[in-house]
């Protein structure tokens, strides 16, 4: 199915001319990036190729979810079309979703689509159907305009607009806080991604949930760092017996074995298992329970990230799929340039293995065409700053990290400590704690390297 085109766009700061790769059908089924891309209100954001502001692209839309018999049909009123051609641009559309269904069962839904007038309408449809009510809509509203009230507050009126609003400042208030500046992050506004988070900050140490939030990340990064060298002593090769002699204090820590698994989830292996049952098997009965409860929730543990690794996998998977499928891969990239990771990247070298293993010549080309097409379109979009750390995430050692410091770090100055800063924030505030150190080291090194320039 055809779900992406390219169409002519005007950039409303400069008014220069130039194409843009768009999404016209999502279904959450073939497509579950392009329905999270709608919630939050990044669906066919372009930036500008000569003044680089971001804006969004005004095209019709036909969102179909199959499993909440869900047809929804868009058009934008600033395209200022009529009514007819107004259908014959969802006809076309239309055709796309019938064609995907050959040879299935079309339900009546199909047959009636629903209608939104404005992009916030179809996105209220999106949630009612998936369960969110208009009350939790609401809620989230106003907990985004009390967001925006922070963010135009002089810093000095914080305690008193704390005190008045600290009932509504809960858990989801921050999250909202952290997905806006994630949102500001991936559109390169460092600034405004800088400016929320250090507002966040600052009213959650104001704040009776924050500060409780703040208690609690304090006592899980000191967590992690334990488990983190606890898992260094073990040095690079630890056997079954180690691992297991490691884990075993924790058996009642669920806190901790959840850390050990998510830092370290290959030694949690088939041969671990095996020494964890025999020690059982050892144990007197009657001491046997802990150490029982231990392998069930070590278990359960390495199923959950498994099964989320599959998850990223299988997202990474689809992605790829649509690129290949699409006639125009390079708009295909462009259009889901901001779901390609590390996994869509595993992926793609996978298949390449696997094209050149089965001697498919055709294959193998058109694979490594949509690699160099990412990797430049990857790097068009990172700035400066953020090419180097992507690069120095990626070196192979401490020495190679430092070497490319050491070559290209101190022509950056205080902004590549500040981008680290900004980065940092964002992967703390989604729990990567991983990522975190290794930033935090970087960072390190990289302040010698700026101080010395």
């Amino acid at each position: 199915m055809l779900t992406t085109k390219t169409i002519a766009f005007g950039c409303p700061a400069c008014g220069v001319q130039s194409s843009a790769p768009v999404t016209t059908i999502i279904d959450p089924s073939e497509n579950p990036e392009a329905k999270s891309q709608l919630l939050a209100g990044q669906l066919n954001v372009v930036q500008c190729p000569n003044c680089g502001t971001r804006s969004t692209a005004s095209t019709p839309l036909l969102y179909h979810d199959a499993d909440n018999e869900l047809l929804i049909t868009f058009v934008p009123m600033q395209l200022d079309m009529d009514d007819k051609e107004a259908d014959r641009v969802i006809g076309v559309l239309m055709n796309e979703i019938t064609k995907s269904l050959e040879g299935k069962m079309i339900k009546g839904y199909i047959f009636q689509p629903g209608r939104a007038l404005t992009m916030q309408g179809l996105i209220e449809q999106v949630l009612e159907a998936d369960g969110v009510t208009p009350e939790m809509m609401s809620e989230q509203k106003e907990r985004s305009r009390l967001v925006q009230t922070f963010l135009q507050t002089d810093p000095a009126s914080y305690a008193a607009l704390v005190t008045e609003h600290d009932d509504k400042l809960d858990m989801q208030f921050f999250q909202t806080m952290s997905l806006i500046a994630q949102r500001y992050m991936q559109e390169g506004r460092v600034e405004l991604a800088e400016q929320v988070l250090t507002v966040q900050q600052q009213i959650a140490e104001l704040s009776t949930v924050g500060k409780e939030l703040i208690k609690q990340t304090e006592e899980q990064d000191a967590m992690v760092r334990e488990v983190a060298e606890k898992l260094q002593q073990m040095g690079t090769r630890p056997t079954p017996a180690d691992v297991v002699n490691l884990v075993r204090p924790y058996a009642e820590d669920d806190a901790r074995l959840q850390a050990f698994v998510g830092l370290a989830r290959p030694i949690f292996d088939y041969p671990f298992f095996q020494e964890l049952t025999k020690v059982i098997e050892e144990t007197p009965e009657v001491e046997r329970a802990p150490l029982e409860n231990l392998r069930n929730a070590l278990a359960e543990y390495t199923q959950a990230v498994d099964q989320q690794a599959q998850m990223q996998m299988q997202a990474a998977a689809n992605v790829l799929r649509q690129i290949l499928q699409s006639p125009d891969p390079q708009a295909a990239i462009a259009a889901n340039l901001q779901l390609i990771d590390d996994n869509f990247m595993t992926v793609l070298e996978m298949n390449i293995q696997e094209a050149e293993k089965q001697q498919d010549i055709a294959a193998s080309a058109k694979l490594k065409s949509i690699r160099d097409t990412v990797m430049a379109a990857l790097q068009q979009a990172m700035n400066p700053e953020m090419l180097l750390i992507n690069d120095l995430l990626s070196a192979e050692s401490e020495a190679a990290a430092r070497q490319i410091l050491t070559e290209r770090g101190a022509q950056y100055g205080e902004q590549l400590l500040e981008m680290f800063d900004a980065i940092s924030e964002v992967m703390s505030a989604q729990g990567q704690m991983q990522v975190v150190e290794r930033l935090t080291l970087l960072r390190g090194m990289a302040q010698e390297v700026v101080a010395g320039s």
